[in-house]
């Protein structure tokens, strides 16, 4: 089961270390997470995507989670409705011959070219898990050089923000 939690925590050193161990010591994997600031100043925004087995396990992370002094606020979205997305960036080098081609690919697939020099191609995508993992099984027909891929970001959708956690909001 993949559980979906959104954390504010406080913006200091050493904090996504200790998120880390306590899954660590909870022996659960995070399969993404992803953070970046929030609209409150001094706190982090984290997005946290985890696997488990049973509902048990689920309000024991959480559980968990409170108990650290980093935390500010968490909360369990896996039943709510939520967008979740991911972010990824591909250098790719092609034959001259495909540049056509290479370059509907990318159109058909909603994604940009936003850098390239000599026949290589800088590409940024974003949506769900399942367009970027099909994006790079089409692109495997071209040179892939690097991939960048972010973890997931998640949002309750709108409307759905019952029990959204208010913060100041940054002067």
């Amino acid at each position: 089961m993949k559980q979906t939690i959104i954390a504010y925590l406080k913006n200091e050193p050493g904090v996504l270390n200790r998120i880390s161990r306590l899954f660590y010591r909870l022996n659960y994997n995070i399969e993404s997470i992803t953070a970046g600031k929030s609209k409150a100043r001094g706190i982090s925004r984290v997005t946290i995507i985890c696997n488990h087995t049973d509902h048990y396990n689920k309000s024991l992370i959480i559980d968990n989670l409170h108990q650290l002094n980093c935390v500010s606020e968490v909360n369990d979205i896996t039943e709510i409705p939520s967008i979740i997305r991911e972010y990824a960036l591909f250098k790719v080098k092609i034959e001259s011959d495909q540049s056509k081609t290479f370059k509907k690919l990318i159109e058909s697939n909603s994604a940009t070219i936003i850098d390239n020099f000599d026949s290589i191609f800088i590409v940024e995508s974003s949506g769900k898990t399942e367009e970027i993992e099909g994006l790079i099984n089409k692109l495997k027909n071209y040179n892939i050089l690097e991939i960048m891929r972010s973890g997931k970001m998640a949002m309750v959708e709108s409307g759905q923000d019952r029990d959204q956690f208010n913060f100041e909001e940054d002067s």
